[in-house]
């Protein structure tokens, strides 16, 4: 007979032609340390979790493995045990690896794979393991909110820091650019900026579609891009679109971008959102049936972050609270976290669509150039609202605006708040609408 380790990675290759790639990753192939003993096949998990869903889901796939292998049938026993305490002499190391895992929480092990990020998930791993900058630079993922971009840039960097001792990372929003970018200026000293964007061994920005419209922040960036390129050093981009659909972006920034890959992720299909589910139960130490894992994956379909809201509170209920979930329990958590977290983006749209229906007007009018006393009343009144019910920056609020000067946007507000405290009809329009969003 083969030793047991050739078998079981024969046993592997057969599994994984049985199922998606996406489950075989989550479950079979996480199996640690398994073995043959007095004619059984011991197989190890590290939480009740994991071993009752192995047993129950995956059970017969397996002695179907095994049997296919090696031609006979044999029996396998499901068995929790959990890891051994490290040495006394490593137990700080060990401590201190957890920690900083804890802390940071992003890193390519606990990133679910799926269809729907394949290409951003490969990439990045490229990205985080060749030499510097020697492939995919740039590297420009994109995709809406909640969707794993940010995961994804920081696995990148917890991994390049584990790999190139010394490294220098600078990580960054579009916003945060911006505004050191205006503060240089303003000191009429760009050296101290500049010494810290050109020197970097690594360049991540989040969100770069927010320097869209800013003409000298564009400038600085374009230089700072190819002075890093040139160099041979990594840049690692997101924003919630592809580089072509930016508009206000210089073209010579577009073309560079366009010069790396372009990986996009979209919304998860049901399989990865049922797998993440089952991930993050697992880490929460959560027992759910399978009709309420279901429940959670068909109720919320575009945003991995309300899946883990979910988790979380179900997982708080339990601890806090000695609340076991129950199908009732997940439908309310499912509405509150789908009203809490509604997308900004998507609250905002819907803010202008009702002002506009209020005004008999349209949200082309209300985001466009005119300034018809009407059109422009809406506008204001729209710009006070987001205000209210998002808290979005008065930057981020003139950006849905074509890029208004957040002092334009303050005076709106001023506008419609001097207004409020005179008319008292004008008063309840405005509040009714809030009230509409807000009671949602």
């Amino acid at each position: 007979m083969e030793s047991f380790q050739e078998v079981w990675e024969q046993v592997l290759e057969y599994c994984k032609n049985q199922m998606s790639e996406t489950t075989f990753k989550t479950w079979i192939y996480k199996i640690e340390n398994p073995r043959f003993v007095d004619g059984t096949v011991v197989i190890t998990s590290s939480t009740e979790f994991r071993n009752t869903i192995l047993k129950d889901k995956f059970s017969d796939t397996l002695k179907e493995a095994f049997q296919a292998v090696l031609g006979i049938e044999l029996n396998i026993e499901f068995v929790v045990e959990e890891k051994n305490e490290v040495k006394t002499e490593d137990k700080h190391e060990e401590k201190t690896v957890k920690n900083n895992h804890s802390v940071q929480g992003y890193s390519f092990e606990n990133f679910i794979v799926g269809s729907s990020n394949k290409l951003a998930h490969a990439a990045s791993w490229r990205v985080a393991t060749a030499d510097i900058g020697s492939v995919y630079n740039p590297l420009f993922i994109y995709g809406h909110s909640g969707l794993g971009k940010t995961h994804l840039m920081m696995a990148i960097q917890n991994e390049l820091r584990k790999r190139n001792e010394g490294i220098n990372i600078v990580y960054t929003t579009s916003e945060n650019f911006l505004n050191e970018f205006i503060t240089c200026m303003k000191n009429q000293d760009n050296k101290p900026f500049r010494a810290k964007y050109r020197n970097a061994d690594a360049l991540f920005i989040d969100d770069i579609q927010f320097i869209k419209n800013k003409e000298s922040t564009q400038e600085e960036f374009f230089h700072t891009f190819n002075d890093l390129i040139n160099a041979n050093k990594q840049i690692v981009i997101t924003s919630d679109r592809p580089p072509k659909e930016i508009e206000g972006l210089d073209e010579r920034i577009k073309t560079r971008f366009e010069s790396g890959l372009i990986a996009d992720i979209q919304p998860p299909d049901i399989e990865t959102r049922t797998a993440i589910i089952i991930t993050k139960a697992e880490e929460s130490n959560l027992k759910l049936s399978k009709p309420m894992i279901n429940y959670i994956a068909e109720k919320i379909k575009d945003n991995i972050r309300q899946i883990e809201g979910t988790i979380n509170k179900i997982a708080a209920m339990e601890s806090l609270y000695g609340i076991a979930p129950t199908m009732g329990s997940i439908q309310q958590i499912i509405h509150d976290i789908e009203t809490d977290n509604k997308p900004v983006s998507a609250t905002v749209d819907d803010i202008i669509e009702s002002v506009a229906d209020k005004y008999d007007l349209t949200k082309s009018d209300l985001i466009s150039e005119k300034r018809n006393a009407n059109i422009s009343l809406a506008r204001n009144v729209s710009m006070y609202i987001i205000r209210e019910v998002t808290g979005l920056s008065l930057e981020n609020i003139g950006n849905k605006f074509g890029g208004k000067k957040h002092s334009t946007v303050k005076h709106s507000i001023n506008i419609v708040e001097e207004r409020i405290m005179r008319d008292v009809k004008f008063k309840n329009t405005v509040y009714n609408i809030i009230k509409q969003f807000k009671d949602n």
